[in-house]
């Protein structure tokens, strides 16, 4: 897509870095980025860029979805940038009307799907594009509900190794589907407003999400954006997997929830196509890691495992071949929701494909070792909660694997799983 670009060959470029760069020296690798992604935004940057693309449907979503942003972003420094990515409809002149100071519109000529839109409007805008400290993606069938943005953000800076952080909504994936009872948008902006008071306790970590709405640190966004390889599908799997293996969290906020239009559901031959060639791309760039098998929970281990917690000084649990570690931040999301902390993860697997990630997400050791080593890697340590996440008849000896993990097991624990694929779960209690 051609771009008038408004440069001269030998014209020279003034420019000032702003921020110290002794600072620089004092700070952990995360707040490095942070300074040195914002020496060159402009003067008096905002605290985040929202992001807001259209293509066309300016009277059924576009106009509604803008009414809901300016009205419930509040409290927050926030700069708009209008993507009319090639709408007939008028959306333009809608955009030139909004009454936001801070904004800025761009319009890319042809639609070519968002994701070229987005690169469009990026590559005009040079270095500047994305000034704010953090950066906010609003797709234009969303719509946002009371301090959706200033939960978001208290959330990011509550460590600075939070990376991407996202609500729940109505109408998504991933665990981040939640339900609200309403009829019509003032009830929904109602329930919305009861629902939104931000909850340490409901922000969740977990290993990829669905950005159906997002706030993402701006440095680690300019640091890595997007693998084109990834143009239709798995993009958003690849970058959280990108952005954990660098040292990141990502977080969903359940004290948070925004609006999702249902769309219709995409089928036909060529979307199947693309999500087998995406789906295989990511198995090769990740070393045979698949990104759905992977990484999907079973909500039932946890469900009936935690039925009734005791009181601990600390909550100890080991994932046994627990891929690349869903449940094992599913248990210890639902832990902290009642108040048991802290919670400390560890893992035991024997493939080899899966340590790099669940280095990423266990507090303690990680080990890759045969199950005939099982018994000795673990000699000396006891959890209080062992999930198995493979069906135990896919072992050799079963009951066997029963006694070794109930060997490791302390006073009251409890060890779960699943006898076969898909069967029922198994909860055993070590009572002596």
């Amino acid at each position: 897509m051609e771009e008038d670009m408004s440069f001269n060959y030998g014209e020279v470029i003034e420019v000032q870095p702003e921020g110290e760069s002794s600072e620089i020296r004092k700070r952990n690798a995360f707040i490095r980025r942070e300074i040195v992604a914002n020496f060159c935004v402009g003067k008096n940057p905002p605290l985040v860029t929202v992001c807001f693309q259209a293509y066309n449907h300016l009277e059924d979503q576009t106009k509604m979805a803008i009414h809901a942003l300016l009205q419930y972003t509040q409290n927050v420094d926030y700069e708009l940038i209008l993507i009319d990515n090639g709408s007939t409809d008028g959306t333009l002149e809608f955009f030139r009307s909004i009454p936001y100071e801070k904004k800025r519109i761009f319009h890319v000529r042809e639609n070519r799907g968002a994701l070229a839109g987005y690169i469009a409007a990026k590559n005009s805008a040079g270095g500047e594009f994305i000034r704010g400290r953090y950066v906010s993606f609003v797709p234009g069938d969303v719509i946002v509900t009371k301090d959706w943005l200033k939960n978001l953000v208290t959330c990011m800076e509550s460590d600075s190794r939070i990376g991407m952080v996202v609500p729940v909504a109505n109408y998504t994936s991933n665990h981040q589907k939640i339900t609200l009872p309403f009829s019509n948008y003032e009830e929904m902006q109602e329930v919305a407003a009861a629902h939104n008071i931000s909850n340490p306790k409901k922000w969740e970590e977990c290993l990829r999400v669905i950005p159906t709405t997002s706030l993402l640190r701006s440095s680690l966004r300019k640091l890595y954006e997007l693998d084109h390889a990834f143009y239709y599908n798995f993009s958003d799997d690849d970058l959280s997997f990108t952005y954990r293996r660098l040292g990141y969290r990502l977080m969903i906020c359940r004290d948070t929830f925004v609006y999702h239009a249902e769309g219709s559901t995409m089928t036909g031959e060529d979307y199947q196509l693309d999500i087998q060639t995406g789906r295989e791309i990511f198995r090769r760039k990740y070393f045979g890691i698949d990104p759905w098998d992977d990484t999907r929970l079973d909500a039932e281990l946890r469900d009936k495992c935690l039925s009734f917690v005791p009181v601990r000084k600390e909550h100890r649990i080991l994932g046994i071949d627990i891929r690349c570690g869903a449940d094992l931040l599913h248990f210890k999301n639902g832990l902290r929701g009642v108040g048991f902390e802290p919670v400390k993860l560890s893992a035991l697997v024997q493939d080899a494909k899966y340590w790099q990630d669940l280095q990423t997400v266990c507090d303690e050791e990680v080990f890759c070792r045969s199950q005939r080593d099982f018994s000795e890697t673990l000699r000396g340590r006891t959890y209080d909660y062992i999930i198995l996440g493979e069906p135990l008849c896919n072992y050799e000896e079963p009951q066997a694997m029963l006694e070794m993990m109930r060997d490791h097991l302390s006073l009251g624990g409890r060890m779960t799983g699943r006898v076969e694929k898909d069967g029922e779960v198994f909860v055993l209690e070590r009572n002596a």
